[in-house]
This record gives C-alpha cells, structure tokens and sequence, in this order.
C-alpha cells in the first residue's frame, strides 16, 4: 500500500510539472516561446524524436521531404520510431509584437542510440512557431542545414519587435513582396539581396555558421548563385502584422530543394530577417 501510493505521488508530481511546463510553454511572450523551443528538445531526448515532433507540431506544420513540403503530423505518424538521440538549443529567437509568432534557430546534433555515444551529425535548426487556437505554442515550419560546426558564441540572441508606428501588414503583402524579391533576383540576386536584406539579417546555408554580420553577409550572398528559380508554395503571418514566412522550392543548377523566408515589416519597408537556401 505504501508503495503504491508513493507511485501514485510519483505519477502526481510528474504529471504537475508537465501541467507546469506546458503552461509555462503558453505563455504569450519571448521567454514562453524559449522555453516551449528547449522543452520540446528535451522531449525528444527523453522520449524520442517521432513523439516530440508529433506533440509540437501545429495540425498545419509543414515539414520538407524530398525537396517538397509536407504536413508535419503525417510525416511523423508515417515514420517508425528509430533509436538515436536528435538534440539542439536555441541560439537566436525573435517574435512578433503581437507576442504569439515567432522563429527559433541554433545548433542541432545527432547521436546514433545514447547522449554518450559520438556525435555523427550536426547542423542548425530553423523552426517557426505560434500560439494555436488551444493556447499552446506550436510549429509551423521546420527547416534545417546541416553540416554546421556550433560556434563557441553561447548567447542567446532575443529580438522583440514592438508595436509598430507604420502600417502593419497583411498576407497579401507578404507575398506580394516575396515576389518582387524573386522578380529582382532572376535579375540579380546580388541587387535583390542589397534590396532587402535587413540590418539584423541571418543566411543560413549548409557548411557554414549563419552570416550575421554585413561583411558575413556580403560574402554569403556574393558566393551565392546568381541563378535560382524561386516558387512559392506557402505562408503564413502574425497577428500583428510585421513578421510573417514564405516556404517553396527553388531549382539550382538543375536540382530542386526547398527554401524558407521569414520577414520582417520595418519602417523601411518588408525586409528579409531570415533565409534558409539548400545550397
């Protein structure tokens, strides 16, 4: 009897600090986005990479699978539930004024079955999150480079945009802009990128760290190819107005992959505030 109900204790004080941290994870701010990103890779050390990605993707996350996009939850449940230890931190987050949509990026690593066996994969995670309708912070975009040595720079880097005194945007907008971008880029993607890249911009490619800096980001987007077919396929927008993505394929030299923008409403204008090429 007494070890039952020392298990019944057990069971009751695990459950209250997963209550605890979901409510934690919803709440509607920079620091809730945080902790909803770091407990869902601690749910994927704990229990594995297929139910973590199944409990905090949204009913719309898209995901990419050979080079088209997908929704997260069928491409989960469609998966078995391979050993191997997926883990990432967050290095770099920003959301919207609207405190309920935002984006996540940093380092991840892969270890085949335990957190001691060696690391035979690494790259950098690119995650766009919201508020659902059940007030639970949830993905909507994945998409990752892989390749990527973590630099020793352990900060982590938080931008919160406030309330804008210019006109916010709509989903039409954003993807009007994300076509002037891909009209300007057949042209030249150098001018493109001159256009609209932002003063807090990150590339992020495969093989290296993200280009943060302007002189990281001048070479970056100097070295890159001058021929890409952008499509897009989708996107999504805060509440607010002034962050929102775009998500398609882009075809380079032949061969086709996928590709991700988060924007970034200022009073300039849409600037890029993240890009994510297959390169």
């Amino acid at each position: 009897m007494i070890k039952r109900f020392e298990r019944m204790k057990h069971n009751m004080l695990a459950a209250g600090l997963i209550l605890s941290s979901f409510l934690a994870n919803s709440q509607k701010n920079i620091d809730g986005l945080t902790r909803a990103e770091r407990s869902f890779a601690a749910y994927a050390v704990a229990h594995g990479t297929k139910p973590a990605f199944l409990l905090f993707a949204d009913s719309a996350g898209i995901m990419f699978d050979q080079g088209k996009p997908v929704n997260a939850l069928q491409l989960w449940n469609a998966r078995e539930n391979r050993s191997g230890v997926l883990n990432w931190r967050p290095d770099y987050i920003e959301i919207a004024a609207s405190h309920d949509f935002g984006y996540t990026t940093g380092p991840w690593t892969f270890q085949p079955k335990t957190v001691q066996d060696s690391i035979t994969a690494r790259g950098r995670f690119i995650t766009v999150w919201h508020i659902s309708n059940l007030g639970e912070w949830k993905f909507l975009v994945d998409l990752g480079v892989s390749n990527v040595t973590p630099s020793p720079d352990t900060i982590l880097r938080k931008i919160e945009i406030t309330d804008p005194s210019f006109e916010p945007g709509t989903s039409t907008t954003l993807i009007a802009i994300e076509n002037e971008f891909i009209q300007a880029a057949k042209q030249s993607l150098k001018d493109a990128y001159q256009k609209y890249l932002s003063g807090q911009t990150l590339l992020s490619r495969h093989n290296i760290n993200p280009a943060r800096t302007s002189e990281e980001i001048r070479d970056v987007s100097s070295n890159s190819p001058q021929s890409i077919q952008f499509t897009v396929d989708g996107s999504g927008i805060s509440s607010s107005g002034d962050l929102g993505y775009v998500y398609g394929t882009t075809v380079i030299g032949g061969k086709t992959d996928n590709y991700l923008h988060v924007w970034r409403k200022e009073k300039q204008g849409w600037k890029l505030a993240l890009e994510v090429l297959h390169l």
